[in-house]
């Protein structure tokens, strides 16, 4: 892989990964704000809660996929840049979730752009850092 190449994806999938970070502190900033509970919520009225601090952990762990890999450079092997594909595609199936199943897309124009962004940077920064054929 060139290294313009290499130097591209890797500045991409960081910039995407910095347009996250406000996206992920608003719903970490969610789990223990009183008005983010759900008394009439099946499984207990902190329910919704439990699941921002899910999804805020398991946000961590793909980011952090995202960064070893890019950190990895040229030693990157298929298998890593595989799971930097997989993380980037759970990130932003994740940001666009709202939309198919509760018909809001994101609450506001700001979410809509750190949303866009976030998706922008990490499918085009990971699709440079995709190994060449015959690449281990």
């Amino acid at each position: 892989m060139s290294s313009a190449r290499q130097k591209a994806g890797a500045v991409v999938t960081l910039a995407g990964v910095t347009a996250l970070a406000p996206s992920v502190w608003q719903t970490a900033t969610h789990i223990t704000d009183e008005t983010y509970r759900a008394p009439e919520a099946r499984h207990g009225e902190g329910h919704v809660q439990y699941h921002m601090a899910r999804e805020v952990l398991i946000t961590a762990g793909s980011v952090g996929v995202l960064v070893m890999g890019v950190l990895a450079g040229q030693d990157r092997s298929r298998a890593v840049w595989r799971g930097m594909a997989a993380a980037a595609a759970g990130i932003s199936t994740a940001m666009w979730s709202g939309g198919p199943t509760t018909g809001v897309w994101a609450p506001n124009r700001k979410a809509f752009l750190v949303h866009l962004a976030s998706t922008a940077g990490l499918g085009v920064g990971v699709a440079l850092l995709r190994p060449q054929a015959g690449h281990r």
